[in-house]
């Protein structure tokens, strides 16, 4: 590899429960819930169906306010012996799946962490696959390049709800579409990525992964010995996570199997928009902060950046303008003054590059726009002219 990563002392994890079966399972499956009663059922069928059965259920609840634990519980007696499903009751809302899958990899035992959200499911050899090609290359990490995209189906009347809770008939080819986020082309066998660091971040910041931690799976050994966690980011903690997980390690192995499914949702936490523009603004500029700090935090972690400040700025800057449309829009339509005074309020002394930055970035904008105006405005006058002269 270009450069070495830096080694950290194993963090101490808390012991599981007496309740939990002696058996150390082969793969941890962690599954942050909030509020998805109507479709975590579905989700754990996924698993109940799995060709290979040597695998925990880790359900981490971020306060839910429906019958969401209820339904877990009542699934779990349904399902019997074999299989152990864990269900952790947050004590406060935490607003974020990061923060519940953090907890997940520290309560698991297994030999390699999977994550599923508990609107999504696996396809039935998903599990089997994986760990198979886990362990036949020594991989820290199996990423597959794809994955299935369930559209939302709702049940139009009570005869349809059998068949809309039926997995065979909900999973049938016509409602599922293979897709890919990376701009990679897809691999055609289990290929070891190239431990050319350089390479990588260039691959990074084109999107030539895809991001999402579901996408990943992971030796539980490897994410505590360097301490990869995800962030308290209400969004784009994925992008985050899967950075750290892509420069920790040489055996990051990409392969062409698709075993995930991805539910698409409109009322998802990460698709919530705000009618406030505050409020939009508020959540915009928190993960950009936030999220510029954690990329430093991460980079001063590996050798590869630490010494090259050229490429921490790479990584800053594209998860700067990446984010930044989102805080722009409510910036530019708001009053001056007040979204001064809150930026005042928000920042300490840490972020004083960071606000010139967002500072600079949006005056220049703020001036694109005058010059666009005016030029319209000129434009105006020169057709109202043309007009009167005809």
């Amino acid at each position: 590899m270009a450069s070495k990563i830096k080694k950290h002392r194993r963090r101490e994890t808390t012991a599981p429960a007496a309740s939990v079966a002696d058996k150390i399972p082969l793969v941890s499956v962690i599954i942050p819930m909030y509020n998805s009663a109507k479709f975590i059922t579905q989700t754990l069928e996924s698993l109940r169906y799995q060709t290979m059965q040597d695998f925990e259920v880790v359900v981490v609840d971020d306060c839910s306010t429906d019958n969401s634990v209820e339904v877990v519980e009542a699934f779990k007696n349904l399902w019997g012996g074999g299989i152990n499903i864990h269900v952790i009751k947050l004590p406060k809302n935490t607003g974020t799946p990061g923060l519940p899958r953090n907890v997940g990899i520290q309560f698991a035992r297994g030999k390699y962490i999977a994550f599923l959200d508990s609107d999504d499911l696996y396809t039935k050899t998903a599990l089997e696959e994986l760990t198979t090609l886990a362990e036949k290359y020594q991989a820290d990490v199996v990423h597959t390049d794809t994955f299935l995209m369930l559209f939302e189906r709702e049940p139009k009347s009570d005869e349809e709800y059998f068949q809309f809770n039926n997995l065979d008939e909900l999973l049938a080819p016509e409602h599922l579409t293979v897709c890919q986020r990376q701009k990679l082309p897809v691999v055609s066998e289990p290929t070891f990525e190239t431990p050319d660091l350089t390479q990588r971040l260039l691959q990074w910041v084109s999107r030539g992964y895809n991001w999402e931690s579901v996408t990943m799976f992971c030796k539980r050994d490897f994410l505590l010995a360097n301490q990869i966690k995800f962030p308290k980011l209400l969004n784009d903690e994925d992008r985050v996570f899967s950075f750290w997980v892509l420069f920790s390690t040489e055996k990051f192995l990409r392969v062409p199997n698709t075993t995930y499914i991805y539910r698409q949702r409109k009322d998802s936490v990460s698709h919530k928009k705000f009618p406030d523009l505050t409020q939009h603004f508020n959540k915009w500029f928190h993960i950009l902060r936030d999220g510029i700090n954690e990329f430093e935090t991460i980079m001063e972690r590996i050798d590869f950046f630490a010494q090259r400040p050229d490429y921490r700025h790479t990584v800053l800057e594209f998860f700067f303008n990446a984010i930044f449309p989102k805080v722009s829009a409510p910036y530019l339509q708001l009053p001056m003054f007040a979204l001064n005074d809150f930026i005042r309020k928000k920042c300490h002394d840490d972020d004083a590059a960071f606000v010139l930055h967002l500072f600079n970035t949006v005056n220049i904008h703020r001036l694109q726009i005058m010059k666009l105006q005016q030029e319209n405005i000129a434009l105006r006058n020169e057709l109202q002219k043309y007009q009167t002269a005809q």
